[in-house]
């Protein structure tokens, strides 16, 4: 049968907003034209605003801030702004650079919110990429105005900024980053706004993110009406309503059309609905094209009473006509092959939607969405909007309350999350709203498991009180940091609402949707670079993104909620990804695991709930990184949880986001990472660990899993190298060797040839975490005393794990971090018992340059451990670390010329030169009994092993 190419937009019921329209190209960036509000007439806050004074040195007068690094160029050009005066310019070369200066905007403090516009003049010439904008921030509530990509004429941009309480300054960066070309910008203004004001701030995309104050109440009103007109006299009114936000003081219009002029109004209610007041007129005009930057494309399926609906969005330029297909579960898994065509729709935009009745469904559960020439856009399973959406199933409920009865880890697991609920918050030991959100989480399962109304009580209360007390919401937010504090209450208050909901009543219901229609209207506007900024590894997107994500499907279809049709594939976009680009297939990041777990533990149950209502976007992304086998390698059985450090992690910790990682574990390996997190986890599970704890699976001792869990975990990509000697107790030895082939935005360490090593109970050698100015707690190489300048440009140049046990040798090449002609590190890691030692690591570092260097080969141990050095056995000079009956001992071939020292616990061998060499072994074991070793030239013979530092490569140790 052919089917036509017909016109699929239906976007305009409740289920679903206009569609944002527009090419993959930016246009002009919106002009503001404001209407004064009430005694708006103030001062100029901003010093040098319009960048007419320059210093005799070159330097921008009131501008003393200066992110500015490599490429970029901050300058005043003469007769270079709009009406020929001076204007700043921000160059950029390279989009992996920084272009940007800043300064404090003092304010003073009314102990209230406080309304400030933002205006200026800019240019964009030449601008790639994301482009330029002025940054607002670290006064509680971080804005971008005036973003900007690509070639324009001067404009003014505008925004309305609130200060919290308490808040010293508005800082404003003009910033460019990921982006080359120029910025020009002048006649910089920030003026305190009186009276009852909305300012709308306009995207690249379309967007206008309003921003709202009242300045005549002394009462927050309840709740406030978003209004908008194309006549800019309009009266407000039912047919110019946008929407309804409770308590809050910013939110986003997503449903605007490119080249409008839109007239905004907000209107004050009190709580029985009366006007209170209304702010003046904020008139703003939408570029004339949007800046599409989906990259993914995203398929929803959800039933409906009639029937079910369906809609798409597809990544940036897909305009191609689409065909949906129908049938059952498997062709949600991309099998077509008895599938029905629905409909193909040819559209002008990359949106669609349609509403099938019951008769079109025809029984289907699984939908697909095809391209002109057959390929597999995207699928989707067909969701249901019934409560609980997420995670909570009969068939896991059923698994619960039967393992609860006997003992053993979830009847542990159940019983410290109902002795945590029981003490109410004082077992929650968060920041506000945090607090409250965490404990509603909580309670909102044992309610399901045990459909005790108290439990639901205590959840509904929860939420009310952490509406009542978030930050942002009051203004006490920390500076810089309110979308992660919203975004950190947002999952829990998320899941507890959709897993209470069936016990509470209408009005519960209604109360509880507020709250969350509070951090959604936020959440709509936050801005941080981390997140905002095309690369999207931070865990800043994790957090955020992922946190939005988990509460729009919590809520969609609810209330005064539509299905979010709009936002949800901008979200799962971005968090899709994240997934693709923070982490590698190991599942690596260069965060290392705290942030890895605090990511992941914000973000995961937005990806796990996006499965859970058939969407199909992120599936392969969630379980393509093996997140289970790198804590596998990385976090030990020792009592304090060492663990194996780059980027910040810490020394010791709790195992990250274990219950989430059950959603994603290869089947082969799920009985090890049981046994696995019996070990490290037990009882502390919480809710995920009792929600996914994978029911019917026995642990398997991971040294009888398949070789993937046993053998060396080697990732050349990003140049992070784990192994692993065995799974038994606090004596087995972990090794972590790193070099930093890849760099991002977000945490990250001074890696590039930083050696982790735990083993005996200890912590031999340690990694700083966020302590970087102490460099006593660097196990690495320092040149000059210091660490490398640069990360992101190291290169593996082999790497292999040994056959029959967890070791491996790997080849790096450094120079290019550490800035100097040569900088190699071979490493062969021995995990089999030889000569007495437990384990044995053998390095070989060569550093060259064509200037002379100090260079230091550092090893910093635990707190506690005692460092002996300077004897000499058959003509290397050895070193022994001792702690409890562990120990560790090393030997310096060749040492003619290297000083040995301990500096502040750091044990340091220092050569100085155009060239050092390092050739050292050292030996891990425990007891009384310390190995001697014979060295014969360039080779360490320890036992019957041979350990030739000019040819680690060539180390080929027998069967462990």
């Amino acid at each position: 049968m052919a089917f036509g190419a017909e016109m699929c937009r239906d976007l305009s019921s409740r289920f679903g907003r206009a569609a944002i329209a527009g090419a993959a190209v930016a246009g002009a960036l919106a002009v503001s034209i404001p209407t004064p509000a009430r005694a708006e007439a103030a001062a100029d806050l901003v010093v040098n605003g319009d960048f007419e004074q320059v210093t005799a040195d070159g330097s921008i007068a009131g501008w003393p801030q200066n992110e500015t690094r490599a490429s970029g160029r901050a300058q005043v050009l003469d007769g270079a702004g709009p009406d020929g005066s001076r204007a700043l310019a921000l160059d950029l070369g390279d989009p992996e650079d920084k272009a940007a200066v800043g300064q404090d905007v003092p304010i003073p403090d009314t102990g209230t919110l406080r309304a400030y516009r933002i205006t200026f003049d800019e240019r964009a010439v030449g601008l790639s990429g994301y482009g330029g904008d002025l940054w607002a921030r670290n006064f509680g509530h971080d804005a971008l105005v005036g973003r900007v990509t690509g070639d324009t004429p001067w404009r003014t941009a505008r925004a309305v900024v609130l200060a919290r309480p308490g808040a010293p300054a508005v800082n404003l960066l003009l910033a460019l980053e990921r982006t080359t070309g120029r910025l020009l910008v002048d006649n910089v203004r920030v003026e305190r706004v009186e009276g009852d004001v909305v300012g709308a701030n306009v995207q690249p995309t379309g967007a206008a993110q309003l921003t709202w104050n009242f300045g005549t109440l002394t009462q927050p009103p309840a709740s406030y009406e978003v209004h908008r007109s194309g006549d800019r006299r309009f009266t407000p009114g039912p047919k110019t309503l946008l929407r309804t936000v409770p308590a809050a003081w910013t939110a986003e219009d997503a449903t605007t059309r490119p080249g409008r002029r839109y007239t905004y109004k907000v209107v004050a209610l009190a709580a029985d609905g009366t006007r209170l007041a209304t702010t003046g007129a904020e008139t703003v005009t939408t570029p004339s094209r949007f800046l599409d930057e989906q990259a993914t494309d995203v398929l929803t399926a959800t039933s409906t009473a009639q029937g079910a609906r369906l809609a798409w969005r597809l990544k940036a330029g897909g305009r191609t006509p689409v065909t949906l297909h129908a049938g059952g579960p498997e062709v949600a898994e991309g099998r077509l092959g008895k599938a029905r065509k629905i409909r193909t729709c040819g559209t002008d935009d990359t949106s669609g939607a349609m509403t099938l009745t019951a008769e079109e469904l025809k029984g289907a559960t699984g939908f697909a969405l095809t391209g002109r020439h057959g390929e597999i856009l995207a699928t989707a399973t067909l969701g249901s909007l019934a409560h609980p959406r997420m995670g909570v199933t009969d068939e896991r409920l059923t698994a619960i309350r039967d393992a609860i009865q006997q003992s053993g880890t979830p009847r542990s697991t159940y019983d410290g999350l109902v002795s945590r609920v029981a003490k109410g918050l004082p077992g929650y030991n968060y920041r506000p709203g945090e607090a409250q959100a965490a404990l509603a989480h909580d309670a909102a399962l044992l309610y399901q498991v045990t459909q005790d109304p108290t439990y639901a009580t205590i959840a509904y209360d929860a939420v009310v009180e952490s509406g009542r007390t978030m930050p942002f919401v009051n203004g006490t937010a920390h500076a810089g940091a309110a979308a992660l504090e919203t975004a950190n209450a947002a999952t829990p208050l998320a899941t507890a609402y959709d897993w209470a909901y069936q016990a509470w009543s209408e009005e519960q219901r209604t109360e509880a949707q507020k709250v969350l229609q509070r951090v959604a209207a936020y959440l709509e506007v936050a801005y941080h670079p981390n997140f905002a900024l095309p690369t999207k590894q931070s865990n800043w997107t994790a957090v955020v993104r992922g946190a939005e994500l988990t509460l729009r499907l919590a809520v969609r279809g609810d209330g005064p909620f539509d299905l979010q049709e709009e936002r949800l594939p901008q979200l799962i976009d971005e968090v899709g990804r994240h997934l693709d680009t923070a982490y590698s297939d190991t599942g690596w990041d260069q965060e290392g695991l705290d942030y890895f777990g605090y990511g992941l533990g914000v973000g995961a149950p937005g990806v796990t709930g996006s499965i859970d209502a058939g969407i199909g976007a992120l599936k392969e992304k969630w379980e393509r990184p093996r997140f289970a086998n790198l804590l596998l390698h990385s976090v030990s059985a020792q009592a304090d949880k060492a663990r194996l450090q780059w980027g910040v992690t810490t020394t010791t910790g709790a195992v990250p986001v274990p219950g989430l990682i059950f959603t994603q574990v290869p089947a082969d390996q799920r009985a090890a990472w049981l046994w696995q997190y019996e070990r490290t986890v037990g009882a502390g599970g919480g809710t995920y660990g009792l929600l996914h704890y994978p029911y019917g699976v026995a642990p398997q001792d991971p040294d009888e899993a398949p070789v993937s869990v046993r053998t060396a975990l080697l990732d050349d990509h990003v140049g992070s190298y784990l192994f692993r000697s065995r799974y038994q107790d606090k004596d087995d030895v972990l090794v972590g060797v790193q070099n930093r082939n890849e760099n991002h935005i977000g945490w990250g360490g001074s890696d590039t040839f930083a050696l982790s090593l735990v083993g005996q109970d200890v912590t031999w050698a340690q990694q700083p975490a966020k302590n970087t100015a102490r460099p006593e707690l660097f196990s690495k190489p320092f040149v000059d005393g210091r660490p490398e300048p640069v990360v992101g440009r190291g290169r593996t140049l082999g790497a292999r794990a040994y056959a029959g046990q967890g070791g491996g040798f790997v080849s790096l090449d450094g120079s290019a971090n550490y800035r100097i002609g040569t900088a190699r590190r071979d490493i062969a890691v021995d995990l089999r018992p030889v000569g007495g030692a437990d384990s044995v690591v053998a390095v070989h570092d060569a550093f060259a340059d064509t200037v002379a260097h100090t260079y230091a080969w550092q090893l910093s141990p635990e707190a506690g451990t005692a460092i002996t050095l300077g004897a000499t056995e058959s003509g290397a000079t050895t070193f022994l670390f001792k702690k409890g009956d562990g120990w560790l001992k090393g030997w310096v071939l060749n040492p003619e010329g290297a000083e040995l020292s301990v500096d502040k616990g750091a044990f340091r061998v220092t050569r100085s030169g155009t060239t050092a060499d390092f050739r050292i072994v050292v030996a891990v074991g425990k007891g009384a009994a310390v190995p001697t070793a014979v060295t014969e030239g360039s080779t360490l013979l320890l036992g019957d092993a041979a350990y030739d530092l000019a040819d680690l490569k060539g180390h080929l140790p027998a069967a462990g």
